[in-house]
This record gives C-alpha cells, structure tokens and sequence, in this order.
C-alpha cells in the first residue's frame, strides 16, 4: 500500500479475483453467520472465538485513523441532518459516539465473560453505558447512519494496520472481517444491515463514498474537531500526527472540501512518522502499544460495574 493512498478510494484489503486467485477458506467459529446469532449465550460463546482482531485491535497506533472516520462520518448527509445544533455540537456527538464505539469493542474484544455479558444487555436493552459528557448515542437510532459510523471504523483501522503491517493475507483479512461483523451483531446492528461479505462491504463503502458531501461549515467543523478537548489528555499529545494522518488518508476531494490541504510538509511529517512507525513501533513493549484500548476498556469497565 502506499503511504499516502486513500482508504475511501483504494483500499488495498479489497479483493480481486486475480489476486486471490478465488482463494476460499473454511468458516469456523465467528464466521459471518455472526449477523444471524440471536441470543446472548451464542454471542459470548463466538467472543471467545476471537482470532484475529484480538491481535489486530490491540494497537493503539490504529488510533491514528479517528480523525478520517469522524470526517467520513460528518460527511453523511444524514448524519448532519441529526444534529441541529451546527458544527460544535456535531463535533461533540461524534466524539462521543467514536468513543463510546471503541469502548464497546474493547470489551467485546478483550472485556471478561462477565463484562461483554452485561454490555451486550444493556446494548440490546436500549440502555448503552453514558460515556463521555454523558450523552446518549442518537445516530444509533437509525439503522443507516449507524452502519455508516461502524464502517468508518472498519476501513480506517483496516487500512491503518496494513500501513504499518504491511498487507494483511486474503484468509486473516477474511477472518477479521467476520469476527468483525461478531461484533456488530452484539453492538446491535440491525441483522442484515451489516454487509454479510467484504466483497458485499466494498461495494456499500463505495457507494457510500460516492454520495458524501461536505456542508458549507466543513473548514470550521475539521477546526472544531482539532480544537475539541473532549478526548483524553494522551489524545491532545497525538494531535500533530492526527492531523496530518487524516490530511493524507482522506480522498483529495473531501479533503479539498474540508479545507485541509496535503501540502510538502505534511506529507514529510506523514512519511517521517509513518517511517518510524513502521520502523519502531511493532517492537515497541506490548503494554505500550495496548494502551489506547485498555484506557477504554478500563473506563467502560467503571461503568459496568461487574464483580
């Protein structure tokens, strides 16, 4: 993948026939019939499944990607008609709501029994642990808008993974994608919104993409968002390297229309930071690396209050 593709337009997990060579795999444990798990126990007995994601979601530096998918997501006509608040608060709520997003999986992925257990139920009761400023997650109301905000999620972190990995192979891509769609299930995603494939994934995202538009607000909503203090202390510390990781990795069109531009020093910062991720990173200690989801996981955790 080059360093500076964009995940919107060419993502380099997406399959090709002559790529793959139709490769097929065998489905085992939380495959993708994960969207059709009905019940509670079926959902915890496939969290313990887990293969992939486990070690894929353990790197905090996939953080790094959070700035593209909250852009991604504001730029869903949809979302923006949620919110009547204009840009400010827009801002906020998506915070929150990325937030609270990367709490869950945290539990889900790396929580006890015990605690994806009561997670899932307060999830499916309508009654989502308040992070954040306390506010109520509104977009998971509609199907739609929530399907696009956990996709956003998906790419970015998919594609930021690959920057500093390299290439995920065809079967652990296809395994992260239906433990993935696992946890979609147990967020309560409607069954059959999430796309059941990530062929059937790409064509949704792509079409998707066609449709984003910025409002005429954009510059001041993608300043809002650098400005907010609303992610933790160790966030704020990142922001440099948030910013230029979102110029380089949205699309020249959206970027463009957010009045963020990729300029020879950006995309220097970019190269030097992804130079030394790639170079230092994976051998950095592992508690270091895992440090973004276990402060999300531990909040989350005060929260659910679990013996």
């Amino acid at each position: 993948m080059s360093s500076t593709s964009s995940p919107v337009s060419h993502m380099d997990e997406k399959p090709e026939k002559n790529e793959f060579n139709n490769e097929v795999i065998s489905n085992g444990g939380s495959d993708a019939t994960a969207n059709h798990i009905t019940n509670d126990s079926g959902r915890l007995h496939a969290l313990e499944q887990l293969e992939v994601l486990p070690k894929m979601l353990q790197e905090g530096i996939l953080f790094a990607g959070s700035g593209a998918a909250l852009l991604l997501q504001a730029a869903l006509p949809g979302i923006r008609a949620e919110t009547s608040g204009g840009h400010k608060e827009l801002a906020t709520e998506l915070i929150d709501a990325l937030q609270a997003h990367i709490s869950y999986i945290s539990c889900l992925v790396f929580g006890t029994r015990a605690e994806r257990k009561t997670l899932i139920e307060m999830l499916h009761n309508g009654n989502p642990p308040l992070l954040g400023g306390g506010r109520s997650n509104r977009f998971t109301q509609q199907p739609a808008l929530q399907l696009w905000m956990a996709a956003t999620l998906y790419a970015t972190a998919t594609d930021f993974y690959q920057r500093v990995y390299g290439r995920v192979d065809y079967p652990s891509a296809q395994r992260a994608y239906s433990e993935f769609t696992l946890l979609m299930n147990c967020l309560g995603v409607p069954a059959g919104t999430w796309p059941e494939t990530r062929e059937a994934f790409w064509s949704y995202w792509d079409r998707q993409v066609s449709e984003l538009t910025v409002s005429s607000d954009a510059a001041q909503f993608a300043k809002d968002l650098r400005e907010s203090t609303e992610m933790p202390r160790w966030v704020q510390s990142m922001k440099p390297f948030l910013r230029v990781s979102t110029i380089e990795m949205l699309p020249p069109k959206l970027r463009d229309a957010y009045g963020l531009r990729s300029t020879v020093a950006t995309r220097a910062i970019y190269r030097t930071w992804m130079g030394f991720s790639v170079a230092v990173y994976p051998a950095m200690p592992n508690k270091w690396r895992a440090y973004p989801l276990k402060f999300y996981q531990d909040r989350l955790r005060e929260k659910l209050n679990v013996v």
